[in-house]
């Protein structure tokens, strides 16, 4: 494996201080001055009297936390109960946390349109936040005001769903209707009691109608059932008029493509949405584990081995989730499989193993085959007796038993993000050079780990979901793609502003440097290749064209169309791309 002269370039920079707080966020809102006429105007007295939910003065629940505080901010569905409450806590060089001033706690659309208007008629900030996942900071702004829509938590199932305005003779489908604040758990939970599934998100804390949707939305299961946005069949909004309606391929079908996978709070405010649902797979396979090579030519080979077999093997509907690569010469995985047997599913994943068993003193491998009725995926009693290590459950007096996220997800809570990057890989390069793609995957490996996910790109999905995804906004290039590749560095539970709890700057900067560093290896092999826009570089160059390819001139059309003063403004959205510069710390 030969050594590269990559680049250095934005990849080092002065430190000096802890002036973090006061990075520019994105997009300012209006003035803080424009903000005090607005909060003490006669209008706002109008609003708190029309609303049916409450209006709240948000704080970032670490302000100031005791140990009992920081105990809490561990659990993330402690966290969405707070007005201010945040995945996140900020990234490096890029966003910081920060409380709106005033919130409205929404029940229903007519609260989010009373917000809609009040921000529009006083040039205010909006921002948006339902469960608080992003990590892009685009559900936070100071001097805003929020829509926090977690009361909003109704699912609907329904038998036979018909979009408003339909012509005769459409055909009914099974569908699930969520409000703004539904977290993916709770669908799954009401889907699994139907004998139906929905494409949604595998972390069970994430919203189920919001930025997972509008951003497109991969789930473990896409290959089989396609994106989250192409599953959606019809949505309950409002638009930058303040006017509520009803969004569907029959009504304002120019909207409903932009909500496609356009990109979160660009376009309109999500009230509700209504998914199509699929007969519930029968079984699923977990497959854990790792390889692991003694020596680095032993682990430029497995990574070559790995390379050769998974276009040709898992490529297809049935299987999903990740391979990892990194400095410590293992390769691992968390892989789904759907219905297939389990001498099936052995014997295809066993074709790999087998040549690297048959040298144990050149490669450690390690895999764990787990076999269970697709039911009960999110059943956490199932997991307590078969695997208690899975999941986490929340241990609050008066939670619902049932409440549980997995103990994979536990990483991101409380993370400040020193950096975040992805890349499509297309199939093509895999299966017509595979020996350069396993050389530069072993070259990024020495700088720092990342991580391949196959359900995160759509080549070899299932044609049905296929002809779905194809009427969407979605990049065209993840329909190439074999996977998506994803390299982070991470602070856990810091927070800017708190004493003893704050991020180390100079740690930051030098693990965004070698994520950098992966990120170029890769972009040097595959440079027009795509990003995955909710898990994105906050500093992503040339962005539109990255996130949105050939349909950004749409999307943008449509935006100027629907919000031409641009009310709905987030960092690096459809209308609001930034320079690629990060901003020093100085």
């Amino acid at each position: 494996m030969g050594h590269r002269h990559w680049r250095r370039r934005d990849l080092l920079f002065t430190i000096a201080g802890t002036a973090l707080s006061q990075v520019v966020q994105g997009l300012r809102p209006s003035s803080a001055r424009a903000a005090n006429r607005a909060w003490n105007s006669a209008s706002f007295q109008a609003l708190r009297r029309q609303l049916r939910g409450e209006l709240l003065k948000p704080t970032l629940p670490w302000h100031q936390a005791t140990a009992s505080v920081l105990t809490k901010l561990r659990n993330p569905f402690w966290i969405q109960e707070q007005p201010g409450g945040l995945q996140s806590t900020g990234w490096l060089r890029g966003w910081t946390a920060s409380a709106s001033r005033w919130a409205i706690a929404a029940t229903c659309a007519e609260d989010l349109a009373a917000g809609v208007n009040f921000a529009r008629e006083n040039n205010l900030r909006l921002v948006v936040k339902g469960a608080g996942h992003d990590y892009l900071g685009r559900n936070c702004a100071p001097d805003s005001l929020l829509l926090w829509t977690h009361r909003m938590r109704q699912v609907t199932v329904h038998e036979a769903f018909l979009p408003e305005g339909a012509p005769a003779g459409t055909k009914a489908e099974a569908a699930i209707t969520v409000q703004a604040g539904t977290r993916w758990l709770e669908v799954y939970e009401q889907a699994t009691r139907a004998g139906r599934y929905v494409q949604g998100g595998g972390c069970t804390s994430v919203g189920a109608c919001g930025g997972f949707i509008l951003g497109s939305g991969f789930g473990s299961f896409s290959k089989r059932f396609g994106s989250g946005a192409a599953n959606l069949l019809q949505a309950k909004v409002i638009t930058a008029d303040g006017v509520i309606r009803t969004v569907n391929a029959h009504r304002h079908p120019d909207l409903f493509f932009a909500l496609r996978g356009g990109g979160p709070c660009s376009f309109a405010v999500l009230s509700e949405i209504t998914l199509l649902s699929h007969p519930i797979p029968q079984r699923l396979t977990v497959i854990t584990g790792a390889v692991k090579a003694s020596t680095d030519s032993g682990y430029g080979e497995l990574i070559e081995a790995f390379i050769r077999f998974c276009p040709n093997n898992l490529d297809n509907p049935a299987w999903g989730e990740k391979v990892k690569f990194g400095p410590d010469n293992k390769l691992s995985f968390t892989l789904t499989v759907l219905d297939l047997e389990d001498s099936e599913v052995r014997s295809t994943f066993e074709a790999f193993l087998q040549p690297f068993r048959s040298r144990p003193k050149d490669f450690d491998v390690q895999p764990v085959y787990t076999d269970l009725p697709f039911e009960q995926l999110w059943n956490a009693s199932y997991w307590d007796e078969l695997d208690p290590g899975m999941i986490n459950r929340d241990p609050r007096p008066g939670t619902p038993a049932s409440r549980f996220w997995w103990a994979s997800n536990q990483g991101e809570v409380g993370a400040f993000w020193n950096s975040y990057d992805s890349l499509w890989v297309p199939a093509a390069a895999m299966r017509d050079q595979p020996a350069a793609v396993a050389d530069t995957f072993f070259e990024a490996s020495r700088h720092a780990p990342f991580a391949i996910h196959l359900n995160k790109g759509l080549s070899g999905e299932h044609p049905e979901a296929k002809a779905r995804d194809q009427q969407t906004s979605l990049n065209p290039a993840c329909f190439d793609a074999i996977g998506l590749v994803v390299a982070t560095s991470k602070q856990q539970y810091r927070y800017v502003g708190l004493k003893g709890h704050e991020p180390d700057l100079k740690r930051g900067a030098a693990e965004s440097a070698r994520i950098a560093a992966v990120m170029e290896i890769l972009r040097d092999l595959l440079p027009d290749s795509g990003t995955y826009s909710p898990q994105t570089n906050y500093f992503q160059s040339n962005a539109a064209q990255a996130q949105w390819g050939s349909q950004y001139p749409k999307l943008l059309a449509i935006k100027r169309r629907w919000d031409p003063n641009n009310l709905f403004r987030v960092h690096n959205g459809v209308g609001n791309i930034k320079p690629a510069d990060p901003t020093p710390v100085s």
